[in-house]
């Protein structure tokens, strides 16, 4: 793939259960990935790696990644997220895989909460709320507390092992739009519950780096998603062609 990867020999959490948090970026180091970073490091609880992957950025990110940690991926060439995800998940040693991307601030405890939910019955893909989608807090609550819905976002999220091995990678062809959806719904043709879990809601800053790529791009990530679920279009929702899905 191209992917220079930096990592010790053995992780500190070898012996006892550990999740991997992967953490994609492409530019805004300042603004988004360190503070992003930094509330990881204040309010994770649960024994955790850090995977951090640098998408092909220009403004050094990799050399500030290489010193926070465990992990650290350059893809030399901007790929897109669903490839910058893909790295991540490459080089994961954890259960669950949990991705939460830079413009989320993770609460106290997140990383705990998503864990537990995760271990919920049939569980494959469980996802916070972010702070810009409440209304998902109406959707039905199960018996256990989880919200199921036909798809989640992927911007704080646990895909658990067993998930992962059944389903697979990140579909690359979708770049910028549209993966997480495909995600979901490859999860739920497999059998697996895909769900927000309303114990966890999570600042979400709009899409902010997502903001500043090529509308061609995202626009021909979508259309890809709808001719690759045309069939499906009238009983599954179809992510929008902007600003992301």
């Amino acid at each position: 793939m191209g992917i220079v990867v930096s990592q010790p020999a053995r992780s500190p959490y070898d012996a006892i259960p550990v999740a991997s948090v992967i953490m994609c970026a492409y530019n805004h180091l300042n603004d988004l990935s360190i503070p992003c970073i930094d509330s990881i490091q204040q309010n994770t609880f649960y024994p955790y790696e850090l995977i951090l992957v640098d998408d092909g950025s220009t403004d050094g990110s990799i050399r500030y990644f290489q010193t926070v940690a465990q992990k650290a991926i350059r893809v030399p060439n901007r790929g897109g997220c669903a490839k910058a995800r893909n790295a991540g998940l490459a080089v994961a040693a954890g259960d669950p895989l949990v991705f939460l991307d830079n413009d989320m601030l993770a609460p106290p405890e997140w990383l705990t909460i998503l864990v537990e939910e995760a271990h919920k019955p049939g569980v494959g893909i469980v996802s916070g709320i972010p702070s810009d989608q409440i209304e998902r807090l109406n959707g039905k609550v199960s018996p256990d507390g989880l919200i199921d819905y036909p798809h989640v976002g992927g911007g704080c999220t646990a895909i658990t092992r067993h998930c992962f091995h059944c389903v697979g990678y990140f579909d690359e062809s979708l770049v910028n739009n549209g993966e997480d959806t495909d995600y979901c719904y490859r999860a739920r043709e497999r059998g697996f519950r895909v769900a927000n879990t309303p114990r966890l809601i999570i600042q979400h800053l709009g899409g902010a780096t997502r903001r500043f790529l090529p509308k061609h791009e995202l626009e021909r990530s979508a259309r890809r998603f709808r001719e690759k679920y045309q069939k499906h279009a009238k009983s599954l929702p179809m992510p929008p062609v902007f600003p992301f899905g």
